[in-house]
């Protein structure tokens, strides 16, 4: 099983390591701001591998592995329920709901300060932690399949968003549709990983995989199934 890191090319081999990501995270964060007395600062690299730090004074709160993502979801009544994860529903262009989901927010702390829920458009990723790449629909569907698993080429179950508020996990059952997929290369650690932009039911996300585990690029058609860590950054965060 992939982590959160490796699938945006930022896998570390022990404490250490990740120590140091952090120092070098912190030291070249483009953007910060003060959230209730909480320094939040956002690193990101031109691969769109990005991550997000809480300071304290010099006491790292929180470390959140994000990316830049380019698929758009519509979202409605998002609220927190233990950070950083808010629950919320997702809507089709109609505004009807399709779905809901758990997921991991960038701007946490705006949402959390805010009290009350966020709507309006996000940039979604979901970090295939384990997951399956088909050839195509044929292959997907010629899979053994065991209890639980999908049976169509287009489904998502946010059964993290399932649980009671202060156990909701940001994780999905994610079957979807590869529209396009390129690889990347992190520039602060050399490693690669794919980006896979993937229709699933209602909407889109793009999916990293870690290069490790999934070495070849996905076609267009390919089919990508399994379970996946979900993350949004709103477009416009509560003041």
């Amino acid at each position: 099983m992939a982590t959160h890191l490796a699938t945006i090319g930022l896998g570390t081999s022990g404490q250490q390591a990740f120590k140091q990501l952090v120092m070098q995270a912190n030291k070249a964060a483009q953007q910060q701001e003060v959230v209730r007395g909480v320094r939040v600062r956002r690193w990101e690299d031109p691969s769109g591998a990005a991550v997000v730090l809480g300071w304290r004074g010099d006491q790292l709160l929180s470390f959140m592995p994000a990316f830049a993502a380019r698929s758009e979801v519509r979202l409605a009544n998002c609220y927190p329920v233990r950070e950083p994860v808010a629950v919320a529903d997702v809507l089709d262009e109609d505004g009807m709901q399709v779905t809901a989901l758990a997921t991991e927010v960038e701007q946490y702390r705006h949402l959390a300060a805010a009290g009350r829920p966020a709507g309006g458009s996000a940039r979604i990723t979901a970090f295939g932690l384990n997951v399956t790449v088909h050839e195509d629909q044929d292959a997907f569907h010629a899979a053994p399949k065991g209890p639980g698993d999908a049976t169509a080429p287009a489904d998502f179950e946010p059964f993290g968003a399932f649980a009671e508020p202060a156990r909701a996990q940001p994780h999905a059952r994610l079957t979807g549709t590869v529209v396009k997929a390129e690889r990347r290369v992190c520039g602060l650690t050399g490693q690669p990983f794919t980006v896979a932009v993937t229709r699933t039911a209602g909407f889109e996300a793009d999916v990293c995989l870690n290069d490790g585990e999934h070495p070849e690029l996905p076609a267009p058609g390919a089919i990508i199934s399994g379970i996946v860590s979900l993350s949004v950054r709103l477009d416009q965060p509560p003041a």
